[in-house]
């Protein structure tokens, strides 16, 4: 049993410390097969979720939806102030064609439970999401979480039929890496610390 654990600590240290963000201009096909994404979205359902609430949903951008997505992109991009230009637009609806498996990350915040905050709803989906990274790693796939303006506006809300009760947070895009990019990263004292109590307590 010892060694059980020890195997499997070992490959989830090794799954976790490989993985890295690939961005989705840099993902290529093959992407994942329906039933691989499948798998991904049950691993993505392991996340602690208080009071089972399932506070978090997944839409997939199927390939034919991409040119209706790239309009969006466009419209969003039109929205601001000041105008884009010819090369913001192009830009904008480049976005839409990335990644050959495409997924957007909605948050929820009903059904309502004074034991389960917004703040905690969204650690459910981040969980959730890191979760689907980690899978997406160990199938041999390369991905990325991605926001941006057009992302948090009202006419995406309504593109994509959301409730009231629901926001966007990122898209996922899930594909093959053509080239992954290393970013260093802190080291354990940089992010932990003693308690420090303050006065008064």
């Amino acid at each position: 049993m010892a060694d059980d654990h020890a195997r499997l600590a070992e490959f989830a240290f090794a799954l976790i410390g490989t993985r890295y963000s690939v961005a989705p201009k840099r993902l290529v096909a093959p992407g994942p097969t329906p039933s691989q994404l499948q798998a991904l979205v049950e691993a993505a359902a392991t996340a602690p979720d208080h009071h089972d609430l399932r506070p978090w949903r997944l839409i997939r951008i199927g390939d034919g939806q991409r040119a209706r997505l790239a309009d969006l992109f466009e419209a969003c991009s039109r929205d601001r102030t000041p105008p884009p230009t010819d090369e913001d637009i192009a830009k904008a609806r480049a976005k839409a064609m990335r990644a050959p498996a495409l997924l957007l990350a909605v948050l929820r915040s009903e059904p309502e439970d004074p034991d389960v905050p917004e703040a905690e709803r969204a650690l459910t989906l981040g969980a959730a999401l890191m979760n689907l990274l980690l899978a997406a790693h160990g199938l041999g796939y390369g991905a990325m979480l991605t926001s941006g303006r057009s992302v948090r506006s009202e006419r995406f809300a309504r593109a994509f039929g959301l409730a009231a009760h629901e926001q966007v947070v990122c898209f996922v895009s899930i594909g093959t890496a053509t080239e992954i990019r290393q970013r260093p990263r802190p080291s354990a004292h940089e992010l932990i610390g003693d308690w420090s109590p303050g006065p008064g307590t």
